[in-house]
This record gives structure tokens, C-alpha cells and sequence, in this order.
């Protein structure tokens, strides 16, 4: 990104704002490479955020369903033991997930963390299309995502 505050003025340089605006042109989305200049792109945009936002709660429905899969194989495990067996001693052992499963829900939630900075990173555009455009996608994923498990314990809004 152009830094530079002088008085030259630079056609292709990135509108950077620290308040509130409405800007359709000159307006770089995190990246340089990223760039509105028009209505039309400003419109992809949106829907791209709205997708990304979407997909955030998307990963934490994943996650949820992953953990209540590992829970029920594991439930289901320990009802088919027999209480008078061995493997009563490795108990604490049987009830720990494996490497792999450990891995899933690490990048799954390793993908949930940088999304949300990535939105957090949109949001601090300041550009009121960008922000709707988050909140819109939140919205709707938690609509598609949220609708048939209720979590009483699990974390509440994250950066975005």
C-alpha cells in the first residue's frame, strides 16, 4: 500500500480510512491486489464476504458436529465394555481422542481463527458495504448452521 501523505496525488492508490465511509472507488481490501474500482466489483466483493463470513459459521458447525461424533463413538464404546473386564484399567486411555482426530479438530479450528481475523480485518476497512456485508454472511450462517443444535456452553462471537 501506498503510505505516502504528501501532496501528490497518486491515481492508483489505496483509499485508506479510519472513519466510517461509503467509498466505491479506490478502496484496497486487505490487499493491494484487492482493489474496488468499481460498483460491479464492489458487489463481488460483498458476496465473496458474505460467503467468507458464512463459511466462519459453517467451521464452527463442523467443529460442533465433529465433537459430538467423537462423543458418540466413544459413548458407544464404552457401553459395549464389560465393567468386569481388563480394559477397565486403560479407561482413561479409551477415553482419549486419537492423533488424527486431535488433528481434524485443530485445523478446523486453526481455519476458524483466521478467518475470523480476516473478517475482523475487513470489518477495520470502515467501509459500511464491507461491514454489512460480514454481518449479512454471520447472519446467514448462523441461520443455515445453528438452526438445529443449541449450545449452551460453547464460545460466543469470536473477532467478527
Amino acid at each position: 500500500m501506498n503510505y505516502d501523505h504528501g501532496g501528490g496525488h497518486d491515481s492508483d492508490a489505496c483509499n485508506m480510512q479510519m472513519l466510517f465511509n461509503w467509498d466505491t472507488e479506490k478502496l484496497c481490501i486487505i490487499f493491494t491486489w484487492w482493489r474496488v474500482n468499481s460498483i460491479g466489483f464492489l458487489i463481488l466483493s460483498c458476496f465473496i464476504i458474505i460467503l467468507l463470513a458464512t463459511s466462519f459459521e459453517f467451521l464452527r458447525f463442523a467443529l460442533r458436529k465433529y465433537d459430538t461424533k467423537i462423543q458418540v463413538s466413544y459413548s458407544q464404546l464404552q457401553e459395549g465394555r464389560d465393567a468386569n473386564s481388563e480394559e477397565v484399567a486403560t479407561q482413561s486411555n479409551a477415553n482419549r481422542i486419537t492423533y488424527v482426530q486431535q488433528l481434524v479438530r485443530t485445523l478446523i479450528h486453526t481455519s476458524q481463527v483466521f478467518l475470523s481475523f480476516f473478517l475482523m480485518l475487513v470489518f477495520m476497512t470502515y467501509n459500511g458495504f464491507l461491514m454489512i456485508s460480514v454481518i449479512i454472511g454471520a447472519a446467514i450462517g448462523y441461520f443455515v448452521f445453528s438452526s438445529s443444535v443449541i449450545d449452551f456452553g460453547g464460545k460466543s462471537i469470536t473477532c467478527h
